[in-house]
């Protein structure tokens, strides 16, 4: 047994209800109920996960506090203005401000599904050149991390550009070559898993499934922050 509260459907109707008001006021008075619905969960999944983080990269965020989003949105530099979201999500990853390059893997509720991949954080042109370099020059260890991920269920997503990218890329990968952006998703409405320790024991092996490819995205990311700091030299 995991210390877990899950995440119930009364918490998901909290946020539901909480952004439908869109009130501060509201958001006071129903703070104390938020935070232990919903955000203390989350925060519990990263305890539960911490040391299995920890060992795929011990350079890895893992203070509950600061993976967790927050409820209230920061609307400053967003046309869309409302206060509140009603999803919520954790990420693994290192510091967004020590590391320009890095990879992420995360969780998260909605109102309609919930849902873990893994991704390239900022997706800049620098660092998916370097993304398809490693892919020409490893191919066989970006196959079998592509093959253990979709094994378990993750589906890739990158946008693909029109035209596609000069290099050297064997046939079949080519899909994730010629992409803008790399992203692996897995989606599931069975919300009942949310709300036990089940949801636990399914990240825990997502996210092994996901590990070599964390891996390869990582040492993209730390290449490409190596190769932009020699070049700015």
């Amino acid at each position: 047994m995991y210390e877990f509260d899950g995440i119930t459907p009364q918490a998901l109707f909290l946020l539901a209800d909480n952004k439908f008001n869109d009130s501060k006021p509201f958001y006071e008075e129903h703070k104390a109920e938020i935070n232990r619905l919903a955000v203390k969960p989350m925060r519990q999944i990263g305890v539960l996960l911490s040391e299995d983080m920890a060992e795929l990269d011990d350079k890895m965020v893992l203070n509950p506090v600061r993976m967790v989003s927050r409820i209230r949105r920061d609307t400053r530099f967003s046309k869309n203005k409302a206060l509140y979201r009603d999803n919520i999500w954790i990420m693994f990853m290192r510091s967004k401000q020590d590391y320009k390059f890095l990879p992420c893997m995360w969780f998260e509720v909605t109102q309609n599904f919930y849902s873990s991949g893994i991704a390239l954080f900022r997706s800049l042109p620098f660092l998916m050149e370097v993304y398809r370099k490693e892919i020409s020059e490893h191919p066989d260890e970006f196959r079998k991390a592509v093959k253990s991920a979709e094994k378990a269920g993750y589906v890739f997503t990158g946008e693909a550009y029109a035209r596609e990218k000069p290099g050297l890329c064997p046939e079949d990968l080519k899909v994730y070559y010629n992409a803008k952006d790399c992203a692996f998703i897995r989606m599931s409405k069975n919300f009942e898993v949310i709300g036990d320790d089940r949801i636990i024991d399914e990240l825990k092996q997502g996210f092994k499934a996901l590990s070599p490819l964390y891996k390869f995205l990582l040492r993209a990311s730390e290449r490409a922050e190596q190769e932009e700091n020699y070049g700015s030299r």
